[in-house]
């Protein structure tokens, strides 16, 4: 595929090239006295516009015109030296024909084709809706495609692209797990006042730092100029921008060295950096980076990062693990969402834990706590029920691991060997009985956790698992998995993050479809939006209100009735029940997902579908 795609783009620009030297050789050769001194002036020139043609390209053709105008500019240029040098040299019949043929070829010009083909080909594995609107930027060191996915209108989840590779999103699941590694430290730090960020993505690590009163100096590292001239697409509002913050200061250049020449000393260091499997990316988690961000801590500082399992081997997981931990002994592993994991280490954070107001402080606050309870961190014992293991419990898993280290990047791999594996590594490290004895007998913890909160977080351990899920449309599992589910946290809980989640809504949604009013009722998705938010708010008669308005539309129908022959179920109306699922059974597709609804209902109510 790749020799398919680049052999029409490269061949006869290599071959024209190729003959384009000698033929200019040639020619130079009839007005110049020697053939050292045209050898000699051919290849100065031809050096001369490869070194002037690539500066030009990257620093200023690019930026300014981007790929496509370039191409189109340069084209224009060539038929022009090539008109000029026929209309001098040949018969005047056959230069106006060539001119002729470069204005026609010029005016064929394939515009938008850039845009509208070859950028959206790079992004097909990221399954991209038909409505999502791409906003393009070609810059220095990437070319930027940021992916906006509207609902009802309004900005719904955006994505950054960079080389057609996915670095960062806005959604809640991705906002949860990067904005974590300033929520946990700035919980258990008795003084945070001055923290540091090494890659900016789309600012979401930034803007939880920003929302955080106490912090009194932000400095934001990225190597790409470009990256951060982006971060009005991800805040629109200006002030919510957290590089307009006055606490905030900008460094255009690599971490790593900014690591090294930087003499500040911070209580919190963390990032937003990119995948480690991406070129160039590897140094970010290496034995030797973990060591920088250690020596630019203050006593007591504490730094977070990003473990993404789903993109790592066991071996290359443990390697990163092993890296980190040999630099901070008191490493230790959490959930972030999903697959991905948070690292987090201090320079000698020894305690007492900070007391139970501050480290419920986050929680009065009513920017951060919105946002909290959007990211499913509803309380702050939740926080708690994130750790997956301490020090003493990493040591037992990357015993045997070797380290990843500068002069061995290869010890990152892309990707398990199998799914399988991957739910195996996954399923061990999660397993929340598990994790719940480990956090009620770590060390770490005893350490850092005041006693009220390391007593509340043991009971919500059994509902992380649900968070971890988050992404899985219910379309496309088994019904009886995902109501058992929803019955639990509904019966167990006052929680209204996971209710939304199960259902395929969240905050962000809820939000918008409440902004949009009775418009909203229009649309059908929006329908179950709202029958999603009543029913985690414990309104029963209002969520059966919008999922019967639902019914009515063959796009949401399985899913209304399904939701609403479960929520008669759960007020305890089996009869209603029982009326509902004669009348919907024949016009819900025969197949398992049917039949598995059905065997759920009767095991749990007595509904039957015959």
């Amino acid at each position: 595929p790749v020799l398919r795609l680049c052999a029409p783009l490269l061949a006869p620009t290599a071959l024209l090239s190729g003959l384009l030297f000698p033929w200019l050789g040639a020619g130079l050769r009839e007005s110049l006295p020697s053939a050292a001194r045209t050898t000699g002036t051919l290849t100065v020139a031809n050096t001369l516009g490869a070194a002037c043609g690539s500066l030009a390209a990257a620093f200023l053709l690019l930026p300014g015109l981007g790929m496509e105008r370039s191409l189109f500019l340069l084209a224009l240029v060539y038929a022009g030296v090539g008109a000029l040098l026929a209309w001098r040299h040949a018969e005047r019949g056959p230069a106006a024909l060539l001119a002729l043929v470069f204005a026609v070829a010029l005016w064929l010009f394939p515009f938008g084709d850039m845009q509208q083909r070859h950028f959206r080909r790079a992004l097909e594995a990221y399954d991209v809706p038909a409505e999502a609107r791409l906003h393009l930027r070609e810059g220095v060191n990437e070319t930027i495609l940021w992916l906006e996915v509207p609902f009802l209108g309004r900005p719904y989840t955006q994505r950054l692209v960079t080389n057609s590779f996915s670095m960062s999103a806005t959604d809640v699941q991705a906002r949860r797990y990067m904005k974590l590694y300033v929520y946990l430290p700035v919980a258990i730090h008795p003084d945070l006042r001055e923290a540091l960020l090494v890659s900016y993505g789309v600012g979401s690590t930034a803007r939880a730092l920003a929302d955080t009163p106490g912090i009194e100096r932000i400095d934001v590292v990225d190597v790409s100029r470009d990256i951060l001239e982006t971060s009005p697409r991800a805040f629109p509002d200006p002030v919510r921008d957290p590089l307009r913050d006055p606490r905030v200061r900008v460094h255009v250049e690599d971490g790593r060295y900014f690591l090294e020449t930087s003499e500040r000393r911070y209580d919190l260091i963390t990032g937003e950096p990119p995948p480690p499997v991406v070129a160039g990316v590897v140094n970010l988690y290496t034995h030797e980076y973990f060591e920088r961000v250690h020596a630019r801590l203050a006593e007591g500082g504490i730094f977070t990062t990003w473990l993404p399992l789903r993109q790592l081997s066991d071996a290359s997981a443990t390697a990163i693990l092993r890296a980190f931990c040999d630099v901070f002994s008191d490493c230790s592993l959490w959930r972030g969402m999903s697959f991905d994991l948070m690292l987090m280490g201090s320079r000698g954070a020894a305690g007492p834990p900070v007391d139970d107001a501050h480290f419920r402080a986050q929680w009065r606050d009513p920017t951060v706590a919105a946002e909290l309870q959007a990211l499913g961190f509803e309380r702050p014992e939740q926080l708690g029920a994130l750790f997956i293991a301490d020090a003493e419990q990493l040591e037992t898993w990357i015993a045997e691991a070797e380290p990843l280290v500068d002069d061995r990047p290869r010890r990152i791999s892309a990707g398990p060997t199998s799914q399988d594996a991957q739910n195996r590594l996954f399923a061990a490290w999660l397993d929340p009985r598990a994790a719940r004895a480990r956090f009620s007998r770590s060390a770490l913890v005893g350490r850092l956790w005041p006693p009220t909160q390391r007593d509340g977080a043991l009971s919500f351990f059994d509902l992380q698992h649900l968070l971890d899920t988050f992404g899985q449309d219910i379309r496309s599992d088994r019904w009886s998995e995902r109501l058992t589910d929803l019955r639990a946290v509904l019966l167990r809980s006052n929680l209204r993050t996971p209710v939304l989640w199960l259902l395929g809504s969240d905050e962000d949604a809820q939000r918008i479809v409440s902004a949009a009013g009775a418009a909203a009722d229009d649309e059908p998705l929006a329908l179950l939006h709202r029958a999603a938010g009543a029913l985690a708010d414990r309104d029963y008669e209002a969520s059966l209100h919008w999922l019967e308005r639902a019914r009515d539309a063959p796009e949401t129908f399985e899913r209304a009735a399904a939701l609403t022959l479960f929520t008669l179920c759960h007020v305890n109306e089996p009869g209603a029940a029982q009326a509902l699922a004669l009348e919907v059974a024949p016009r819900l597709p025969r197949g398992p997902r049917r039949d598995d609804l059905f065997a759920w209902l009767r095991e749990t109510c007595g509904v039957h579908a015959r």
